[in-house]
């Protein structure tokens, strides 16, 4: 694609200067870059992340990175398990392209109270994009989003050459750290969390929290999967070391 076509001289320069920073940055230089972002491109909120389809089928993020998302909204959006039914989401890991919203959601409607909550968060529109990584099946994401975010050819141009750098940039600081970059542990799942220390069954923490043994065992599950934990006492000793829950 030819930088010309929609960006000025100006966009260019500042595209060549954004991916030049980007080959060296550290986790701190990595979200300056995001937030220069927004000199060239309108939006509110930035959120982006490393993760897959699993083999079930179930979107699994491994590395979230909030730059500018609403955390009230990451949280409810991992409690109410939004990964399994965000089209925007699945449609990244599965097709990893470029996505305005508004397209999206006309191809593949989510729940009218997914809709109506995210525009409440003024997060009504958006664009989506991500990268495959070359091995595996791991790829990332990067949403831009807010209450009025316009289709624009510049914009989609400008996504399609800086991503793939701050995607080569994501992946090299998720390595180099030997740990998720951040990851949202919902209120819900450090309730679940807290009980599992306690020794606690499956059955228990149902009861306890009023809750169904199978949504349990979900969230036991998620939980895993983000703590990157072998078993219950592992997930519950790095819960306890990351801050996540109290010792006592």
């Amino acid at each position: 694609m030819d930088l010309k076509e929609h960006l000025s001289k100006r966009d260019a320069i500042h595209l060549l200067e954004l991916i030049h920073a980007s080959l060296g940055c550290d986790r701190e230089g990595m979200l300056g870059l995001f937030s220069k972002l927004g000199s060239l491109i309108h939006f509110d909120s930035m959120v982006c992340g490393l993760g897959e389809i699993g083999p079930d089928g179930m979107v699994i993020v491994h590395e979230l990175v909030n730059v500018s998302y609403p955390m009230e909204w990451l949280n409810l959006y991992m409690e109410r398990n939004y990964l399994q039914i965000d089209p925007i989401l699945r449609e990244n890991y599965h097709r990893f392209h470029i996505q305005f919203w508004e397209d999206t959601y006309k191809a593949h409607a989510p729940p009218r109270e997914f809709l109506a909550l995210s525009s409440d968060f003024g997060l009504k529109s958006g664009y989506t994009h991500g990268v495959k990584s070359p091995r595996g099946s791991r790829g990332s994401l990067f949403s831009l989003a807010g209450t009025s975010v316009e289709r624009s050819m510049r914009t989609e141009q400008i996504l399609d050459h800086i991503v793939p750098h701050f995607h080569q940039a994501l992946v090299r600081l998720s390595h180099s750290s030997g740990e998720s970059l951040h990851l949202i542990v919902s209120s819900r799942e450090r309730e679940v969390l807290a009980w599992l220390k306690e020794g606690k069954s499956n059955w228990d923490i149902s009861v306890i929290l009023g809750i169904s043994e199978r949504t349990v065992k979900f969230h036991i599950k998620n939980i895993m999967r983000k703590l990157n934990a072998v078993n219950r006492s592992h997930a519950v000793a790095i819960a306890i070391e990351r801050g996540i829950i109290d010792i006592e």
